[in-house]
């Protein structure tokens, strides 16, 4: 009889020391099997919103990385920087970050507030049910409007499909390089004003002289009061609306955002800075005193700065490491904001479960080996009269081992092919009830209608990453794929044959004189 036929008669004789293997590889390859389906599960979840997150980011001067270097409390309101410190990124930086690999497309941009027009209405979207009428900001001059100005001529926003265009077109090279009373709004504002292509809207940069008091009064905003104004006359060049409307978890915050969009009028850089440079120099002359350098002199407006916002808009989500990287050894004291939002907080609880599975998976591994070694060493003590047996008749060792090796591996298989699918059975429950308390944790200790827009300046722009817990639990399958099978087959068996390979010293070692006598 070969040592083949002998490994499966030897099954069928030891039938309780058969059915003892197979229920302890059972238990311990059904722990592996849940936690390699948990693991990928979560890892492949976490990969999906990642691969749909947004690539858009920011760069700022890091304030806090600044008060660490210099050992400033983050409570001290009366610590002052050094006043000639760089804290503004100008567009020549700009320019020189969006030449690194990753950057697929950039813009920056001059905003200017508080411009008035008699001309047109704010854009009023339907309000949330339940909705009571909304106060709109009306005088004499007309509504407020702000200017979202762009220094790329194809809108970042349309190449970023936040937004699409309805009617006319964009701008040109010409008009964002120099000043021109061009503009392209939304749809809802243009039907609701019955604006079109080539119609001309006039707004007024007014600034009015201080008033008495610290609370706003509007009676005090009367054309005796003005102080200093300008005027444009804009030309309507295109037509936008949104792309489609997101589901930022409150109806209110979703009709806010509608409304934010839906009046924002984009004009070239140049129309905005030159709208917002000559508030600043009304403001100086007004105030000359809220400017004046140290030595007692007030600069000249030409010399302060004007606020730019950029965006940066990368090829891949994975990039965003090496992006921050590199931008940081540009300029050490600037740091990249991501559009991640909400994907932070579920990125945190898929990482735990993550960390969690792998450390489980590596204690059951050892487990496993630790367990099934000094088992089949017992089992392999209690034949030693066996193998004094077949070693006296004559029997190669080589061939008793892989006797050994094929009684224990056939029952290993049988029981690791239904602890793959205990296992994976019990992962689906216990580990999509581990990520929904997880979620749930992050849900309750941020409440989610403002959490979003909370330290996050991409909602205010319009680029809304929200990922909702359900679509979150919808998207964790816990299905098996040919390569958690694989995986899976992979350890379960190297284990168990490592395992068996162990004792099998001990079966080497025997001497069959000392064990027939």
């Amino acid at each position: 009889m070969n040592f083949i036929k002998r490994a499966f008669t030897s099954i069928k004789r030891n039938l309780g020391k058969t059915c003892l293997l197979f229920l302890i590889v059972l238990i311990l390859c059904s722990v592996i099997s849940g936690t390699i389906s948990a693991n990928q599960a979560a890892e492949n979840t976490e990969r999906n919103l990642m691969n749909n997150m947004l690539t858009i980011t920011q760069v700022h001067f890091d304030w806090d990385a600044l008060r660490e270097a210099e050992g400033v409390d983050p409570d001290d309101w009366e610590w002052q920087p050094d006043p000639n410190l760089v804290t503004q990124i100008t567009p020549e930086d700009i320019r020189r970050i969006a030449e690194l690999p990753y950057v697929q497309t950039y813009d920056f941009f001059v905003d200017a507030w508080s411009l008035r027009t008699t001309d047109i209405r704010p854009y009023e979207p339907p309000l949330p049910e339940g909705g009571g009428g909304m106060w709109v900001d009306e005088s004499e001059f007309g509504s407020h409007f702000s200017v979202r100005g762009g220094q790329n001529p194809n809108i970042f926003d349309i190449e970023q499909g936040l937004i699409e265009l309805v009617a006319g077109r964009v701008f040109t090279e010409y008009e964002v390089e120099n000043l021109s009373t061009v503009a392209i709004i939304s749809e809802g504002l243009a039907d609701y004003n019955g604006v079109t292509i080539g119609s001309t809207v006039n707004f007024r940069n007014i600034v009015f002289t201080p008033q008495e008091g610290m609370m706003w009064d509007p009676n005090h905003e009367t054309e005796e009061n003005i102080f200093a104004e300008e005027s444009y006359e804009v030309e309507i060049i295109g037509i936008f609306r949104l792309a489609n409307i997101p589901d930022m978890g409150d109806p209110w915050t979703t009709w806010n955002f509608v409304w934010n969009i839906g009046n924002r009028i984009y004009v070239p850089n140049p129309l905005a800075e030159r709208a917002q440079r000559f508030r600043l120099e009304a403001e100086i002359e007004i105030s000359p005193e809220w400017h004046q350098r140290e030595d007692g002199t007030t600069p000249d407006p030409d010399e302060l700065n004007i606020w730019i916002d950029n965006f940066f808009s990368l090829h891949n989500p994975q990039d965003i490491p090496a992006f921050r990287e590199a931008v940081t050894e540009i300029f050490p004291h600037f740091r990249v904001v991501d559009a991640g939002g909400s994907m932070r907080e579920i990125s945190a609880a898929l990482e735990s479960m993550r960390s969690l599975t792998q450390t489980i998976l590596w204690l059951a591994i050892g487990a496993s080996l630790l367990i099934l070694t000094l088992l089949i060493t017992l089992f392999l003590r209690d034949r030693k009269r066996e193998v004094g047996i077949y070693l006296a008749l004559g029997e190669k060792k080589r061939k008793l081992v892989s006797q050994f090796v094929v009684e224990i591996m056939v029952v290993a298989f049988i029981s690791i092919v239904v602890a793959l699918f205990a296992g994976n059975i019990l992962s689906a429950n216990l580990s999509e009830n581990m990520l929904i308390n997880d979620l749930a944790t992050e849900d309750d200790s941020r409440d989610q209608s403002w959490a979003i827009w909370e330290d996050n300046p991409f909602m205010w722009q319009g680029y809304v990453n929200v990922v909702d817990t359900d679509e979150v639990i919808a998207s964790y399958d816990v299905s098996l794929t040919p390569m958690i099978i694989l995986l899976f087959f992979a350890i379960g068996l190297g284990t168990t044959l490592i395992a068996t390979v162990i004792p099998m010293i001990y079966v080497v070692r025997l001497n069959p004189k000392k064990i027939m006598m």
